[in-house]
């Protein structure tokens, strides 16, 4: 009987967080949802077809207290530190600069990758269904129906490009991905609800 190998690769880890866990960093972005005037811009630092992203500076500990246990999770699971050959010894991690995306209906971020070595997504607030996003007519009839998703791309052992969507919708509230910071990944504009798409984000980097 033959024997199978797969080709070692990474992926990514998702968990979903309780309401109360998430209430100091919601009370944040509730505050400055109600005065945008109150925070700081990180359009400048982002790639995001959006108008509104802002840093998070009152929750930043608490938001790396939050996702470091996805980090040992992910560490323990896949090795990537490890697997980095520019590293002699062990490094400390620390979150970088967290921040929120107010995103608008329309609004989207291309495809790109983040500095530092995991990165990770947390969705707050998604006002919509997958299915309602699937049937509006601009998508309708498409071979490749994903408005509004979560795109990772990536390529296969031949060198062709693949793609793993995850369709991001309202049931993804309070839901964090964390994944390892050069992965390329690109978020798709939905069309069916006018208020805001809220998701946290933010890097982990080496700290010598």
């Amino acid at each position: 009987m033959a024997i199978t190998k797969d080709f070692n690769n990474f992926g990514y880890i998702e968990h979903k967080f309780s309401e109360n866990e998430l209430a100091p960093i919601k009370l944040e972005i509730e505050e400055l949802k109600n005065n945008f005037n109150l925070g700081t811009s990180f359009n400048s630092k982002l790639v995001g077809n959006i108008e509104k992203e802002y840093a998070l500076i009152k929750s930043k500990d608490y938001i790396s207290n939050l996702m470091m246990p996805l980090v040992l999770e992910y560490e323990a699971k896949y090795g990537y530190l490890k697997s980095l050959d520019f590293l002699d010894k062990d490094v400390p991690i620390k979150l970088h600069e967290p921040w929120v995306n107010f995103q608008k209906k329309h609004e989207f971020n291309p495809a790109h990758n983040h500095k530092g070595v995991y990165s990770f997504v947390l969705w707050i607030d998604i006002p919509y269904s997958n299915e309602e996003e699937k049937q509006n007519i601009s998508s309708k009839y498409s071979v490749f129906n994903i408005p509004g998703n979560f795109q990772f791309i990536y390529n296969d052992a031949l060198g062709r490009t693949k793609v793993l969507c995850i369709p991001a919708d309202k049931t993804y509230n309070n839901t964090a991905i964390l994944f390892p910071a050069q992965l390329t990944h690109a978020v798709y504009p939905f069309y069916t609800s006018d208020d805001y798409r809220i998701s946290v984000a933010g890097n982990f980097i080496l700290q010598p």
